[in-house]
């Protein structure tokens, strides 16, 4: 487990923040992405006693122990949640480009038990988030489960640097889409992008 966690920290993208448009999404106009270490835990289906956050640390570091976590899960036998992990741990690494103009993106997704604000999806990995205020990973399942009558593309995706007040750089999409979308997030736009967004209009 330690040989795919030991390069979380690019995988989660935890130094960036992202801001997602899409057409598929009703609720809100955009969700703004964000992980943290102790968003962590939660993709690789382990039982710990160590809080989230120690969790990271300990793999970041390569200290983790076969001690430190089991399978033991309520109404679910070990091996059920091994093969869950298994799964998990195998499409952990096709995270870390998510965000791209190929993936699908559904509001409200759901799937047997699971219920989550959104999710993304490609053809091997799906990601759900939680999104009380900023949308954070949540849970991570093998192949794509979104359903194909409710999701839809990313029209535009920003990025800002953890930490940073503004969004200044656009991952997916163009000036002509920005600007399409730019009245719901004005105030949280770089100087830069707004001055793109001047030269399209």
């Amino acid at each position: 487990m330690q040989f795919y966690i030991k390069s979380t920290m690019s995988i989660m993208n935890i130094y960036y923040e992202y801001l997602l448009c899409s057409q598929a999404f009703e609720k809100k106009e955009y969700y703004i992405v964000s992980a943290y270490t102790d968003n962590y835990l939660h993709l690789t289906g382990v039982h710990t006693n160590l809080d989230a956050e120690s969790f990271f640390d300990k793999c970041y570091a390569g200290t983790l122990e076969e001690s430190d976590f089991d399978f033991i899960k309520k109404k679910q036998t070990e091996s059920e949640v091994k093969g869950s992990v298994r799964r998990k741990i195998n499409v952990l690494p096709n995270i870390m480009n998510l965000f791209t103009d190929t993936i699908a993106i559904e509001e409200d997704f759901e799937k047997n038990r699971i219920n989550c604000a959104l999710a993304a999806g490609t053809s091997s990995t799906t990601l759900g988030f939680v999104a009380t205020g900023k949308a954070k990973p949540m849970t991570l399942l093998k192949g794509n489960e979104l359903n194909s009558d409710k999701s839809k593309g990313l029209d535009l995706v920003l990025r800002k640097k953890t930490g940073d007040s503004k969004f200044n750089e656009i991952i997916v999409g163009d000036a002509e889409i920005l600007k399409e979308y730019k009245n719901s997030f004005a105030d949280i736009l770089s100087d830069d992008l707004l001055a793109l967004v001047k030269d399209v209009e």
